[in-house]
């Protein structure tokens, strides 16, 4: 049978952060397709930091646990090599979720528990393959815009604050704040990101999330305090962040990226929200389906005339998996992390 490289989990980390020796690249067999199964070559993988919380050991809330040895599955965009799906043929370039990290894999994958929703013909419209997985995406720009304009209502004027804003998520939906006539700050970590929001994605204002004085600053761009935040990181920066807020102001909560290395301190203390009067919208983007036709056509028209920047860390190659993933945690990506088998 012919064989294909693929990426695995070689040990458990229940806390702290990854590294690319916990991963192995190794080599099996590809078995004949079964009636429903397509056999895909990936072009794009989508590099996500979700993945973090099926890598502890144990299944939890959020994932049930990758198997060891076994390949790692995510969200890519892919080629139909072989096709026993009628819904597809060879040729088509298609997206998934459980797509595994492999030169060649067979979908949806065999070893798993979970049942994936069908292929998606990735739209002509769409002029880099990076980019269905990234602005195109569930796990991209559209969560961006369901979060900011379906969860988060933002509205023209008001003051927006986004946390990750250089990353994948809060990249989009900071750029989707200011298409909607709000003042956006950003909060990144490094002065080369903060420059990037303010010189090329339109961000009023863009601050060191470490900084010591970081309310202090918050205030000086908003004075009466952020009517909107949108959280990508949780932790003590979103802390202070609510503590700064104005009645009747909204929290959109779309990320814990603080929080992944400990399964046990994924929460919130609410006393800001108490006390300040605020709304905590916690989302994903199924729960505003209805808008996604909607997001994807606004999303691939601003992208292409201009409007919206997509930011994009790529690396090539599949053996350079481990390390993209890795580097999610310690703030290497700008904007989508994504690996290129080309």
């Amino acid at each position: 049978m012919p064989t294909t490289r693929f990426v695995s989990l070689q040990r458990y980390a229940p806390t702290g952060l990854i590294t690319p020796d916990h991963f192995a690249l190794s080599e099996g067999e590809i078995g004949h397709l079964e009636p429903g199964e397509v056999l895909l070559r990936p072009l794009a993988f989508s590099v996500d930091p979700a993945l973090r919380t099926a890598l502890y050991g144990t299944d939890n809330v959020l994932a049930p646990a990758v198997p060891l040895g076994a390949p790692i599955t995510g969200f890519a965009a892919a080629e139909v090599v072989q096709s026993e799906n009628p819904s597809v043929k060879p040729g088509d370039i298609v997206s998934a979720y459980g797509i595994e990290w492999a030169d060649l894999a067979i979908w949806p994958p065999r070893q798993a528990e979970a049942v994936f929703p069908q292929l998606d013909r990735i739209p002509t419209s769409v002029r880099e393959i990076s980019h269905a997985v990234g602005v195109f995406s569930s796990i991209g720009g559209l969560t961006a815009y369901a979060g900011m304009i379906g969860a988060g209502r933002v509205q023209p004027g008001e003051v927006v604050v986004v946390s990750a804003a250089a990353g994948n998520v809060g990249s989009v939906a900071g750029q989707i704040a200011a298409l909607r006539g709000a003042t956006v700050i950003g909060l990144a970590g490094t002065e080369s990101k903060r420059r990037i929001l303010t010189e090329r994605l339109g961000f009023a204002a863009a601050l060191d999330y470490r900084a010591a004085d970081l309310a202090a600053q918050i205030l000086t761009y908003a004075p009466a305090g952020p009517d909107l935040y949108f959280d990508n990181v949780g932790g003590h920066v979103s802390q202070i962040v609510m503590g700064l807020m104005r009645h009747p102001g909204r929290i959109v909560e779309c990320g814990q990226i603080a929080s992944l290395g400990d399964p046990d301190s994924l929460m919130v203390d609410t006393k800001p929200i108490v006390l300040n009067g605020l709304t905590l919208h916690g989302f994903t983007v199924q729960h505003y389906a209805d808008l996604l036709p909607a997001a994807l056509d606004d999303l691939i028209g601003w992208v292409n005339s201009g409007r919206l920047i997509p930011l994009e860390t790529r690396w090539h190659g599949l053996e350079q998996l481990p390390a993209a993933f890795a580097g999610l945690f310690l703030g290497e990506n700008v904007g989508k992390m994504v690996v290129l088998t080309q």
